[in-house]
């Protein structure tokens, strides 16, 4: 970007850390008060709200973005995210993804054609793909939803409804539905549908071997 561009950003209330390192497309609309931070890319037909803060190593391509967001080195393409959400580091959102309010995506998430409610805590290490998410869920690290059949060559849906809590490293294996308030213990691999205020455990019972090893 040149120093020119940059000030006509500047005019318009956006700040740009480094002009140097910022490429802004032309049918860009960023609103003022948002910072642009160095080796920021957004482009295509992307709207960026109020108060934002795009920090470095980020791109963004069509996307509609609200106010008092903060996405850090992330990748984001074709998403319509509201206000207030965190994102990243190194997160990846694309395909359609719709993201509401005061969201937590944290580092190394992926999530792909699925709409996320508000208040959710997804916070590292995580696939959500293909998925309904409702309100104020907590998905655990490592946990997934397995959205892919194989052998019919097929993406599934998998619904997350409102206060569900999904333990650390579990499966969700599409289609399947976790209602409301419910749990699913972590380590546990999802096949049916959890209904409502129930605790899902799918796994091996742990066993103690005692004294296995032992000294020569």
């Amino acid at each position: 970007m040149t120093l020119e561009e940059a000030k006509k950003w500047m005019e318009k209330g956006v700040v740009i850390v480094d002009h140097n390192t910022t490429y802004i497309d032309e049918k860009v609309v960023i609103g003022d008060g948002t910072v642009i931070y160095p080796n920021v890319s957004i482009r295509g037909e992307t709207t960026i709200g109020k108060n934002n803060t795009i920090d470095s190593n980020s791109v963004i391509i069509d996307c509609s973005i609200g106010s008092d967001n903060k996405i850090i080195s992330s990748y984001i393409s074709d998403v319509k995210m509201g206000n207030g959400n965190n994102v990243g580091p190194y997160s990846h959102m694309r395909n359609g993804v719709e993201i509401g309010n005061n969201n937590r995506v944290g580092n190394y998430v992926e999530i792909k054609n699925s709409v996320i409610g508000n208040n959710n805590a997804i916070s590292h290490l995580s696939y959500i793909g293909d998925t309904e998410m409702g309100n104020e869920v907590n998905f655990s690290a490592g946990a997934i939803t397995a959205n892919y059949d194989w052998i019919n060559k097929k993406h599934k849906r998998t619904t997350i409804k409102d206060k569900v809590m999904v333990g650390a490293n579990s499966v969700l294996v599409a289609p399947i539905t976790i209602n409301k308030k419910s749990f699913v213990a972590a380590g546990s691999v999802i096949t049916e549908n959890v209904e409502e205020g129930d605790l899902a455990i799918a796994r091996v019972r742990q066993e103690i071997k005692k004294n296995y090893i032992r000294e020569d």
